[in-house]
């Protein structure tokens, strides 16, 4: 068999080489090419979380301005035009101002007038054409009452003159609050009250500071297609379809004008890219990456969708793989030179090769351990973040299953951090609460979108308020997983329901001076008839013993008109600082024998020292009287009545404490003690007006009042209630307006 030459065979050889060569070239580009997508689909998709982020902070920001209005829109200064009005209207102006609110402003209807503030400060009461704002008679159709109108507004309104215009939301404004001067709602239509917001101020506030990558920025247009912000200051209130091809009219823009249109527009979410020429002030033709999510703004009238887009260059990820399929080719081309130059040559820059290439995976090896390092830095990071997350963090599957919770959540929960994974969630929030839970996740897994809602759940005997935020976990594109974060909002809520009660109290303030003004003209007469009556009676004849029951049953409607005008005039706001261990002194001196008699052993426990409080030392005299009061009736066989006094752990208010050793209160009965009118007690022996009179008292003073019972079924020989009042210290500078030696009157009823 003849033997090949050896250049035939060199020949072959390198022919094959070349070949293998070539295939593993071309397996090289396509690979890096799919390296470069994957990298680039996942930039992108970290734009797109950006781009939620911001949608979902603008939206939030939006429902707050949508609060602030309704609440102020409760204001009897507002509905009434009183003359605080402006006063009112500066109050809310301080919280929205720094969310782009440029005015506050009620159009009246009836005199045809706009009254507003602006954000500088400036109020103004000016006439105007009114029937021919829209706002306006959109708000005077009684079926729009507690609505809200929403549209951009510009030269056509009334205050403005610009030309990018504003955000308008309104709120029909009807006479349906309660104050001293107005006792009763009329119910009367007034106007609309609005804010008008700067979009751009507003949307900035959350787009300035975006960064995607290094150069990355973010970018807000309205439904028309208006940017509302852009870091081209130049672009702000211009088309988005228009400006780009203004400025660099060589470039398509057909890509991103079709995405805007089709998809920003009609309120979708996404990824996609675009050509551009201009980036951060470089100018030339480059391909960005841009993600973009919606910004839903409810109106009862209409509903406009915004879109906030982040955008990147693609240089953001090319510098990724460029690097190693350009040393890839390189390397490539060089074996290929150096077979094509000898087997000889071959084997010597073979073993450089070697040894470069031994080097580079050492490199490699080197900066993927920084990465890793970094990674898991990262992660340590992510994990210390919720952790100490103040909030309940849950990751569910589609059954509710608990995948992962952060401590916060276990301990809620009340469980271990192993024995809570692969709980239902209707384990963990029971009742109700865990099926309305289950229903949103199905929604979210349903819909593929977040949902948020407010729940009211009891955990191991306690009453809670979360507010919920259900997030989906994607992964390639589908979703694996619902995020929970749970936020307590115990304690706003019973901020609301202590405001509720407090307006409550006032309106029955204003009801009780009336009614106590009517009777007690009468009631005056028939006692000093009976009197007079009563000296010509014989003392044991039966006239002598019907007019003496008509007597005291009139003196005990007088106590009752008393204190319905006790009630009445506490919301009075005046200031007076006074020693509280002096008072409860006064107050015990004056009860002490009623004590006595009672069988009832009073400890008193005063701290030294105390500090004034503010407050008016008759009435607080009476608050005391009213406790103690209702602490002997809590206790007919006799007990125990400890009084104690101290400053709570900040110094800053002074804590008095009442405890009995009674029959206690009934649970179902603890938040109704402070109404009007309520009362345990048999028909005769009280007014049920002690308790409110006190707390108006206590709160008059921006004191605080509370209280905790166990009855003898509950807790047996532990029965018992506790009142915890707390007063602010007095100011150093204001301790000379003290109130001291008031006398204490044991005569009235409480």
């Amino acid at each position: 068999m003849p033997r090949l030459g050896s250049s035939k065979l060199y020949i072959i050889v390198s022919s094959v080489t070349i070949i293998v060569l070539t295939g593993a070239f071309v397996l090289g580009l396509m690979s890096a090419n799919k390296m470069r997508d994957i990298i680039s689909e996942q930039f992108n998709q970290q734009q797109l979380t950006i781009a939620q982020g911001v949608a979902s902070d603008i939206s939030d920001k939006f429902n707050f301005l949508k609060n602030e209005l309704h609440t102020l829109n409760l204001s009897p200064s507002v509905q009434y035009l009183e003359v605080s009005w402006p006063n009112r209207l500066q109050i809310t102006m301080a919280s929205v101002k720094k969310f782009g609110t440029m005015e506050i402003g009620l159009i009246e209807a009836r005199r045809q007038k706009i009254y507003r503030l602006n954000a500088k400060g400036h109020d103004q009461v000016a006439a105007a054409a009114v029937g021919q704002i829209e706002c306006l008679r959109w708000a005077s159709d009684r079926a729009n009452q507690n609505k809200f109108f929403l549209k951009r507004v510009g030269a056509n309104f009334p205050s403005l003159s610009r030309q990018n215009p504003y955000l308008l939301i309104g709120l029909p404004t009807y006479q349906v609050s309660l104050d001293e001067s107005h006792p009763v709602a009329s119910g009367e239509f007034v106007g609309c009250l609005y804010f008008l917001v700067d979009p751009s101020r507003l949307t900035k506030m959350y787009c300035q500071d975006i960064r995607s990558g290094q150069t990355g920025y973010a970018w807000v247009i309205d439904q028309q297609g208006n940017f509302l912000y852009h870091p081209e200051a130049g672009f702000i209130g211009k088309s988005a379809f228009e400006v780009r091809e203004q400025r660099a009219p060589k470039i398509s823009f057909a890509k991103i004008n079709r995405i805007q249109k089709e998809k920003m527009l009609a309120g979708s979410e996404g990824c996609s890219w675009y050509w551009s020429g201009w980036h951060r002030g470089i100018v030339k033709k480059m391909k960005k990456f841009i993600a973009y999510a919606p910004i839903p703004l409810e109106g009862d009238n209409t509903r406009l969708v915004w879109s906030v887009a982040v955008v990147a260059p693609q240089t953001e990820v090319a510098g990724a793989v460029h690097g190693v399929y350009v040393r890839q080719f390189l390397l490539q081309g060089v074996v290929i030179l150096i077979i094509l130059l000898g087997g000889g040559v071959i084997i010597y820059y073979e073993s450089r090769w070697s040894a470069a290439l031994e080097q580079e995976v050492q490199r490699k090896t080197a900066a993927l351990k920084q990465s890793t390092e970094e990674l898991a830095k990262s992660e340590k990071l992510y994990k210390s973040l919720v952790e100490s997350a103040e909030d309940a963090i849950i990751n569910v599957d589609d059954e509710g299953k608990i995948i992962s919770i952060n401590r916060y959540g276990v301990k809620l929960f009340g469980y271990t951090p192993q024995g809570i994974i692969g709980k239902s969630i209707y384990e963990v929030f029971p009742g109700r609460a865990g099926r309305g839970i289950h229903h949103q996740i199905d929604e979210v897994f349903a819909s593929h979108s977040g949902r948020r809602t407010t729940l009211q759940v009891v955990l191991g005997g306690k009453e809670y308020y979360f507010n919920l935020n259900f997030t989906p976990i994607r992964e390639n594109h589908e979703i694996m997983s619902v995020l929970i974060i749970a936020h307590d909002i115990t304690s706003s809520k019973k901020m609301e329901e202590q405001l509720y009660h407090t307006e409550k109290l006032a309106s029955l303030g204003q009801l009780a001076a009336g009614v106590a003004h009517e009777i007690n003209n009468p009631l005056a007469i028939i006692l000093g008839f009976t009197d007079m009556l009563l000296e010509k009676a014989e003392a044991d004849s039966q006239e002598h013993r019907i007019l003496k029951t008509i007597e005291r049953q009139g003196n005990n409607c007088k106590k009752i008109v008393e204190n319905l005008m006790t009630f009445a005039r506490t919301p009075e706001k005046v200031q007076y600082h006074t020693d509280i261990n002096r008072n409860v002194a006064m107050v015990m001196e004056v009860v002490q024998n009623t004590l006595l008699t009672k069988k009832v052993k009073y400890h008193l426990q005063l701290a030294e020292g105390l500090p004034l409080v503010r407050g008016d030392a008759a009435q607080l005299q009476q608050v005391f009287l009213n406790l103690v009061t209702n602490a002997v009736n809590a206790m007919p066989q006799g007990g125990d009545l400890t009084i104690t006094t101290g400053l709570n752990s900040t110094g800053d208010r002074v804590r008095i404490i009442f405890a009995d050793t009674g029959e206690g209160i009934k649970q179902e009965n603890l938040h109704k003690i402070y109404d009007p009118f309520f009362t345990t007690r048999k028909v005769g022996e009280g007014t049920g007006l002690g308790l409110s009179v006190s707390y108006a008292i206590v709160t008059k003073f921006d004191g605080t009042i509370e209280c905790q019972s166990r009855t003898r079924e509950e807790a047996g020989d532990q029965s018992g209630t506790t009142f915890t009042i707390t007063l602010p210290v007095a100011s150093p500078t204001d301790q000379e307006l003290t109130t001291e030696d008031i006398y204490v009157s044991q005569d009235s009823d409480h």
